[in-house]
């Protein structure tokens, strides 16, 4: 059997089997984040109480990062050995594990600590969730389906800031921190009891004298280069995140409450971005990746530094359009971010084989079975309704 021919295009289990899943993923995903992403929004709380310096209390989530970073390759490798749903189960519980513990921290160094466990959880968590998306679904419409699901990040991050400093306010951050990973729990036990691999998901062996999967991606210079992209970008994201709300309150002088909500509303514009640049590079620019990675770049630049020159007395209409922009970043990112960019579209090209497949005659292609799913078209209807009522009163609730 030829490299080519392992991969088998098949139709993963039952269709409503398969959106089952694909929802208890998302939930997954976005539960997972609520805490962890709603830390930053109530920073200053902490550093309130623990006495922490500005730059500590902007460090939770490179802390936090530290996890995905260290155990995506190994979550990976530990998914293919367990199974995904063991390996889904345990990421939950060390975020849960972790986030029960950091609430009872009495330091910084144990706090951080606590908080880098968390991210072992979600960098094991990330990973199994991907490959669950992928083996429940034909590979023509993967990239649909784990676009969907890297949208409970940003979603999750949208409540975290949107709920938790409410309840830290009313009840202090510490029961606030702690009560973020029930639903995780709840989560993880769902997982353990719903969540089962499709027939035939065992991993390919490679072929004698073929390269093994780790070797062969080591070796891939595009690959390397969408990697180096993608570390500025992730980056930038995680400063602007980790300080957006502790810049409000320093500089421009809002409540927390306010702060979080413009937090909680950037959020929500990355969850939009995520499905607009994937529709934008699959349907505008017909899959290819350049002109979308370069537009991206430019924007988180620019809206870095229209961001530098707000201040005191800022309106708050121009904070609203800022915090809905293409993931914000401090005003010292906008170049990295613009020669990262920049280079990926010089540089960085497609593989040849890329052009978007094409269904046999009579054959649905993937965006008409998406269209055609009724189950997927109600839980859509659902989350757009709710996500764009939270936008709107997020928006104009401090106007």
């Amino acid at each position: 059997m030829s490299p080519g021919d392992r991969p088998r295009e098949r139709d993963a289990g039952p269709p409503r089997n398969r959106y089952a899943i694909l929802a208890l993923i998302v939930v997954a995903q976005t539960v997972a984040n609520i805490g962890p992403l709603g830390i930053p929004a109530i920073a200053s709380l902490l550093r309130q109480d623990l006495g922490l310096t500005l730059t500590q209390a902007g460090s939770f989530l490179s802390a936090y990062y530290i996890g995905p970073v260290a155990m995506s390759l190994f979550a990976g490798m530990l998914a293919d050995r367990w199974g995904t749903a063991k390996t889904l189960v345990l990421g939950q519980a060390l975020i849960a594990a972790g986030l029960v513990a950091a609430s009872a921290a009495g330091s910084y160094a144990t706090l951080i600590t606590l908080v880098v466990v968390a991210g072992v959880g979600y960098g094991t968590l990330n990973p199994a969730s991907t490959t669950a998306a992928m083996s429940w679904f034909p590979p023509r419409q993967r990239a649909t389906v784990v676009g969907l699901k890297q949208v409970g990040l940003p979603f999750g991050g949208m409540l975290g800031a949107a709920i938790l400093p409410a309840v830290a306010l009313a009840l202090g951050w510490r029961l606030a921190v702690a009560a973020a990973a029930l639903p995780i729990m709840v989560c993880a036990v769902a997982s353990a009891v719903v969540y089962r691999d499709p027939p035939d998901t065992a991993p390919a062996r490679p072929a004698p004298g073929e390269r093994g999967p780790v070797a062969a991606v080591l070796r891939n210079r595009d690959l390397w280069l969408v990697s180096a992209a993608t570390l500025v970008f992730a980056a930038m994201q995680t400063v602007w995140m980790a300080f957006l709300t502790l810049y409000l309150q320093g500089i421009v002088g809002l409540t927390l409450l306010a702060a979080s909500r413009y937090l909680a509303l950037a959020q929500g514009g990355g969850a939009l971005g995520r499905i607009a640049f994937g529709l934008l590079s699959d349907r505008a620019f017909g899959g290819r990746r350049r002109a979308p990675l370069l537009i991206a770049g430019c924007g988180s630049a620019l809206c870095s530094l229209a961001l530098a020159l707000t201040g005191p007395g800022s309106q708050a209409l121009w904070l609203v359009a800022l915090a809905l922009g293409w993931r914000l970043a401090v005003a010292a990112a906008a170049l990295p971010i613009m020669v990262c960019a920049v280079a990926s579209a010089v540089v960085y090209r497609d593989p040849p084989d890329t052009a978007p497949a094409r269904p046999a005659p009579g054959e649905r292609g993937p965006v008409a079975a998406v269209l055609r799913n009724r189950d997927l078209w109600l839980v859509s209807a659902a989350t757009l309704v709710f996500a764009a009522m939270q936008t709107v009163w997020m928006a104009f609730l401090t106007l």
